[in-house]
């Protein structure tokens, strides 16, 4: 029993060492003065709230975006819809670069982007300190209405370090990879290293959408 522990331990060991390493070199990757980190927090603390996102298909992602290289930038969210493996639809859910008012003032930023499933549509709405966008709506797949999921990208990380120079995902809304069993599988979809703009190729998924967000001066 003690050798078992001991193994357990030791192959623990090995894979957040993995772990630590891979998270070093996607910091090396992407130069000290464009990074950022994306934390993200699924859900409300309020137990009664919760449980009536839950019974309506609605995600509460409460994001918080932080970095040197934030401040002073504006920056668009868009959703892209994705059929049969191909880019389909790009629209945007918020863009006000036109106003200095919208920028980001400080090395810190945060907003709650919310996503509705019912039996018909994607409905989205984004809510920051100083800023919303209006809510949208986008249609189902007939066959599938009942299978799609919100998930995130960052699974059980504590957060993401990403480009600021580049789009990144927030978000991804989609019906299931089927396994070989029958079983369908979201998380393995969402936390792969997979490009997310691939899901529909590689893991056959008939039909989704991302959401992305962009830094620009």
């Amino acid at each position: 029993m003690k050798k078992l522990l001991g193994l357990i331990v030791f192959i623990t060991s090995i894979l957040n060492a993995q772990n630590s390493e891979l998270d070093s070199l996607q910091k090396e990757d992407i130069p000290e003065k464009d990074q950022i980190k994306i934390e993200l927090k699924m859900g409300v603390e309020d137990e009664d709230l919760q449980t009536f996102f839950d019974f309506e298909n609605i995600a509460h992602s409460s994001f918080k975006i932080t970095g040197p290289a934030l401040k002073n930038k504006a920056f668009v969210i868009r959703i892209k819809e994705f059929k049969n493996g191909e880019l389909i639809k790009t629209e945007t859910l918020f863009d006000e670069r036109g106003s200095d008012f919208f920028k980001t003032d400080s090395t810190f930023m945060s907003f709650k982007l919310l996503t509705r499933l019912d039996n018909k549509n994607l409905k989205t709405w984004i809510r920051g300190e100083k800023f919303g966008s209006k809510k949208s709506y986008f249609e189902l797949e007939e066959k599938n209405k009942a299978r799609y999921a919100t998930k995130d990208f960052i699974g059980g990380k504590d957060y993401l370090v990403e480009n600021i120079k580049k789009p990144f995902y927030l978000l991804a809304i989609m019906t299931p990879y089927i396994t070989e069993t029958g079983a369908g599988q979201y998380c393995q979809v969402a936390y792969s290293d997979i490009d997310p703009e691939n899901f529909g190729k590689h893991f056959d998924i008939p039909h989704y959408f991302l959401i992305q967000m962009e830094f620009l001066e």
